[in-house]
């Protein structure tokens, strides 16, 4: 471990899971360790929705996509008895068609001459100039098989709400339909392409086929809330303090860190920042650029109570611009039911504010019941007892085009007014296993 932390004073600045794991860090280095939040409630995303008698979470909350040494951590941290690893339980509906064990669309289904066609111009592509200059994610789809590019175009706006060239080209890592690698063959002959960096850069295979980690670990029968808690309750055991602010302010007087809040200034020896980028930036006087990095994508929530839950699948991605529902998820699959033993299954649903669908969302709510059975995850004809909607203004951060270079910028500020004191953690990234890996590389230098 970095010693260089030993002993100090150490601020984190957010909630959530990821304020909560940098303080599980930090408390092994020292006792001197304070959250300043916002909220009174640390728990942020992971603190569920009350329905019918039962905790429900805020979409899709697994910690999932962990390799064997980062699952090690979080079981010693929650605790291995109150964590079950269910594997990877997810699928993806693309072209009206389930394809299992699987997050990213299968263009297959489409047939073997689009196929055909993505592979050739893959192979003419494979012999152009590979174009260094790639800021948006437009840039990205250009040098993707035109017909693969302009169902992504589609996607992205069906799924951030903006146009490809509004985004960064890392957005592609935070949605599995904007994913830059796609897959277009059986593994078999993906996992023989691959072998070339060319290909192993635009071509996928399902993760069991690479033999990869497929860690999926959630507090069986709870929600992701009762994870949230048991950490909370550890971080506070260990030492943790924890103070409300709404305004904090973050300055460096004669190498002296300190945050101002909002009933008094608190100094520290390292800070670490485990909010998006914008609101960062907010936290210091300094400004370094006037422009928007990061959209947050607007969604209506569906949560429909029903009889039985037909489909395996703990999610399963409508990779499908012809369908309104981004992500299917059974939550009693492996979470909560009602108080009348009734299952869960929500529908997540990007859209505008202010759309039709935003302002009148109980009119759509047949046609996505009809979604959920066309991806099976209901029978036919069957029918829900209830359903609560949700209308959720901020739900997943993507950057913007000026991201970048607006965070090379931040970089550069706090090398050189604040003595590299001060830590982003994870930022630009979405996973909570890649947040982790952001951790480990701090600490173990």
């Amino acid at each position: 471990m970095n010693s260089k932390f030993y002993n100090k004073k150490i601020i984190i600045i957010g909630s959530g899971f990821r304020a909560m794991m940098t303080a599980y860090y930090c408390l092994k280095m020292t006792k001197d360790v304070k959250i300043i939040t916002n909220n009174n409630n640390l728990h942020g995303v992971m603190s569920p929705i009350q329905w019918l008698g039962g905790n429900f979470d805020k979409g899709y909350h697994f910690f999932d996509g962990f390799n064997e040494a980062n699952k090690m951590i979080l079981e010693e941290f929650v605790g291995k008895e109150n964590l079950h690893d269910f594997g990877y339980g997810a699928a993806t509906f693309t072209n009206k068609k389930v394809y299992e064990n699987h997050g990213i669309p299968y263009w297959p289904h489409k047939g073997i001459l689009f196929t055909l066609n993505c592979l050739i111009k893959y192979i003419l592509i494979a012999f152009r100039r590979e174009n260094k200059d790639i800021k948006s994610y437009k840039d990205l789809l250009k040098t993707l098989p035109k017909n693969i590019g302009e169902i992504l175009e589609k996607a992205c706006i069906r799924n951030t709400n903006l146009y490809p060239d509004q985004l960064s080209h890392i957005v592609n890592r935070y949605s599995h339909f904007l994913c830059y690698r796609q897959t277009i063959l059986p593994d078999f002959l993906s996992n023989i392409l691959k072998k070339i960096n060319f290909f192993d850069k635009r071509i996928a295979s399902r993760r069991k086929s690479l033999n990869l980690d497929q860690i999926s670990l959630y507090p069986k029968g709870k929600c992701i809330g009762y994870a949230a808690k048991i950490m909370e309750e550890k971080l506070k055991k260990l030492g943790l303090k924890v103070l409300i602010s709404k305004k904090n302010n973050i300055t460096n007087y004669q190498e002296n860190l300190m945050v101002s809040c909002d009933t008094e200034d608190v100094s520290a020896d390292f800070i670490f920042i485990t909010t998006e980028l914008d609101d960062a930036l907010n936290l210091f006087k300094e400004k370094v650029t006037t422009k928007n990095n990061n959209h947050y994508v607007s969604q209506v929530l569906y949560y429909f109570a029903t009889n039985k839950i037909y489909s395996k699948y703990q999610y399963i991605h409508g990779n499908d611009v012809d369908i309104y529902t981004n992500r299917a998820t059974n939550f009693s699959l492996y979470g909560e039911k009602t108080k009348n033993n009734e299952n869960v299954i929500s529908s997540e649903v990007p859209t505008k504010i202010g759309s039709e669908l935003w302002n009148n969302p109980e009119k759509f709510k047949d046609t996505i019941w009809k979604e959920l059975e066309n991806m099976g995850m209901v029978k036919k004809n069957q029918k829900y007892s209830d359903c609560k909607i949700f209308n959720i203004e901020k739900t997943l951060s993507i950057p913007l085009i000026n991201f970048d270079n607006t965070l090379k910028e931040f970089h550069k500020l706090i090398n050189s007014n604040y003595s590299n004191k001060i830590f982003l953690p994870g930022v630009g990234t979405f996973t909570r296993n890649i947040f982790m890996e952001s951790l480990n590389s701090i600490f173990k230098k």
